[in-house]
């Protein structure tokens, strides 16, 4: 199916005698193109003499997009909130407080206190900027920032690269215990499976970042090209039905990317202190 909708999109592109760009980021490369392609010119061909750029495409589609998805996610969510107030909180603002809090409780039971807390920024950062990004694809003349694999995958690259660092602040060395099976296994023959162990662990968090950033470039992708191709058949009464499932589809991506970044996340955690936290929590059951 997704074959057929890369094929459709192939022959739509050839019909409209190229790739179809949002008219923002036309307006975008007319305005900034000429300043931005001779920078871009020298630096690239210092790397690459046989580069040939497009001076009409200095600035790609989906940086335009990300531009506009960070300001809609910082200048609008600031605008949207309103004043703060603690006696009197609006209801935009209660709204605000609902997502935070969402994010925080899904901490609280993927991760756990204390170190889950500790990661609200960046995964709430994570939840708003990829649903917003999600969501452009439904306003009329933009795209979705995610349908770029540029963006999902520079995304699954940066959690990738923040859980391990945390890992690392967090355990050291000795948080390459946890791509060995857990301590347990580091005792006489049973180190031979964990070296087995530690060799499919590096291979499969090495594949992370490309299988977070596909997931949801693939979904967000597809569900735009559903769009478009049914769109062009029935333009009334079915694509308001689609509408209503790609919203569905935005958030239902965002949470597997957040829920899956938290697990990973999880893993990062001392041994010790998972273990504390299950026995308090065993013992709050009781």
């Amino acid at each position: 199916m997704l074959t057929m909708f890369f094929w459709a999109e192939e022959a739509a592109k050839e019909d409209k005698g190229g790739h179809h760009v949002v008219w923002i980021a036309e307006q975008v490369n007319h305005i900034l193109g000429p300043v931005v392609y001779p920078i871009q010119e020298a630096i690239m061909k210092n790397i690459n003499p046989n580069w040939q750029g497009d001076p009409h495409n200095a600035i790609p589609e989906h940086i335009t997009l990300v531009v506009i998805s960070v300001l809609l996610c910082t200048v609008g969510l600031y605008l949207f909130r309103g004043k703060l107030s603690v006696d009197n909180p609006s209801n935009r603002q209660q709204i605000v407080e609902g997502i935070v809090l969402q994010v925080r409780d899904l901490l609280d039971q993927i991760v756990g206190n204390p170190y889950g807390r500790r990661y609200l920024a960046v995964i709430g950062s994570f939840a708003i900027f990829i649903l917003i990004s999600n969501l452009m694809g439904i306003i009329p003349g933009l795209k979705a920032a995610t349908a770029s694999t540029n963006v999902t995958w520079a995304l699954g690259i940066v959690s990738f690269l923040y859980y391990i660092s945390r890992g690392f602040m967090q355990q050291g060395v000795g948080y390459l215990k946890h791509f060995m099976g857990g301590p347990d296994l580091l005792k006489g023959f049973l180190i031979a499976f964990a070296m087995l162990i530690f060799v499919v662990e590096i291979i499969s968090n090495a594949f992370r970042p490309f299988t977070l950033g596909l997931r949801l470039f693939v979904n967000i992708y597809a569900d735009e090209q559903i769009a478009d191709i049914v769109g062009g058949l029935v333009p009334i009464l079915l694509p308001s039905g689609l509408l209503v499932l790609a919203v569905f589809v935005s958030f239902v991506q965002t949470f597997i990317f957040v829920v899956l970044s938290c697990v990973y996340l999880s893993e990062t955690v001392p041994h010790d202190d998972h273990h504390d936290d299950h026995g308090d929590h065993h013992a709050k059951a009781h």
